[in-house]
């Protein structure tokens, strides 16, 4: 079969080759992938990994061949899926089932494709939190596949959204969304004047990061998942110990998928969007072909939201 490999001469070193098909372990069904999406995360990590590694974790598809224990979905099914093991960019993927959801009918594999890293790691990662409802919860990163994600979320939790943006590109795309707050803010100077927030879900780091924690309260809490601005922050052991029991917790997909199914978050998303209570935000499509141009100009942040390539 073919699938997307790393390749060191290839635009943003992808490129497709051939390798060998898959063998199920007996918790794993075998999907028939019919569409795929992209992550900063592992393209990025494409850019390190050695010649011939294989890549992606989100995925769309049809069951071939059911689960020998008699778990998950049943052979014809439409399933979205998260892919621990990074190798889900191929023609087929042997995936443990408690990592696939059935896709309604009225979802189209495309959307459903966009969920299984992005919007995981927004529902998990905000349901860290707790007493949303009239809550103010500061998303940064608001443009971005998660933060789009943990925007919408957040708001139907009954949260006061504060969007955090670098720039007033994707201004329109968070007014759209009804979101509450919309702050340009590089460096965290203007966040720090809309405080206090209840819940930070922080996908930058760096003096956001800085600027924003010394602002949580008591009962507070800070969910950091991402670093796209800087790996480091200063953290004013003052203000912490002054706001007592708030608490500033790592995010890790890996990890929460092992303490939550991803299958139980994605029947969700899935649902939110069949009922167009969630959507997508798929900005770029085309064929997995040009998956080094595509990856290529999502580094560069050439556009917005997710891209979805479908696997033909």
């Amino acid at each position: 079969m073919r699938a997307v490999i790393v390749d060191p001469s290839a635009i943003a070193r992808l490129s497709l080759q051939e390798v060998s098909s898959p063998v199920p372990d007996t918790n794993q069904a075998l999907v028939r992938v019919k569409a795929f999406s992209l992550n900063r995360g592992e393209v990025n990590f494409a850019q390190s990994k050695p010649a011939g590694a294989r890549i992606g974790w989100d995925i769309a598809g049809v069951i071939e061949q059911e689960a020998s224990d008699g778990s998950g979905p049943k052979s014809g099914a439409r399933v979205a899926g998260f892919v621990p093991g990074a190798d889900g960019w191929a023609q087929e993927v042997a995936v443990a089932t408690d990592k696939l959801a059935e896709i309604p009918d009225a979802v189209s594999n495309q959307d459903a494709a966009a969920l299984p890293v992005a919007g995981l790691t927004a529902l998990y990662g905000l349901e860290r939190g707790e007493r949303f409802l009239g809550s103010r919860v500061l998303v940064t990163g608001a443009s971005g596949g998660v933060g789009l994600f943990a925007c919408q979320l957040a708001k139907l939790m009954g949260a006061h959204v504060v969007a955090q943006l670098r720039t007033a590109d994707h201004l329109d795309v968070l007014e759209e969304l009804g979101v509450y707050e919309v702050v340009i803010d590089r460096e965290g100077d203007e966040l720090a004047k809309r405080a206090p927030y209840r819940f930070i879900f922080d996908g930058v780091g760096g003096s956001i990061l800085s600027q924003t924690l010394p602002l949580l309260g008591a009962d507070s809490t800070a969910v950091l998942y991402g670093t796209t601005a800087g790996a480091t922050a200063e953290i004013s052991i003052g203000a912490k110990i002054g706001s007592g029991n708030a608490s500033v917790q790592g995010f890790n997909l890996y990890h929460e998928t092992g303490r939550v199914p991803a299958s139980e978050g994605l029947t969700r998303l899935l649902e939110l969007v069949r009922t167009k209570r969630l959507r997508t935000f798929v900005e770029r499509t085309d064929e997995w072909a040009n998956v080094g141009e595509t990856a290529r100009d999502l580094l560069e942040r050439k556009f917005r939201g997710k891209a979805v390539l479908a696997v033909v």
